[in-house]
């Protein structure tokens, strides 16, 4: 069936596996204490964990495309609308290359 974001929840199919309950952070299933597995705590930058100090995966700072790392000149990765497709979503922000991060790359 396919990963689907509602700007809360990302499911598979029927099942909740993730959520964005608080809009920085994407934690694992349905509960607000889920695990974080990644989050936004710069604009535009996705970052591993919890921390704002975590390991920059990529970033949408041009607002076009998904870059890998911290860099705005680096390699890109996908066009952020074709990540919104893949994830179901019309929204085209930081929180959809999160959710596409982890669950579409």
């Amino acid at each position: 069936m396919g990963i689907k974001f509602d700007g809360t929840n990302v499911k598979n199919g029927s099942k909740v596996v993730a959520n964005m309950k608080r809009t920085d952070e994407l934690r694992d299933g349905t509960s607000s204490g889920g695990k974080i597995l990644g989050n936004i705590k710069r604009r535009e930058e996705i970052r591993d964990g919890s921390s704002s100090g975590g390991k920059v995966l990529c970033n949408v700072k041009d607002g076009k495309n998904i870059r890998d790392g911290s860099s705005s000149g680096g390699r890109t990765l996908i066009k952020i609308s074709d990540a919104a497709k893949q994830i179901g979503t019309s929204a085209t922000g930081p929180s959809t290359a999160l959710v596409w991060w982890f669950f579409a790359k």
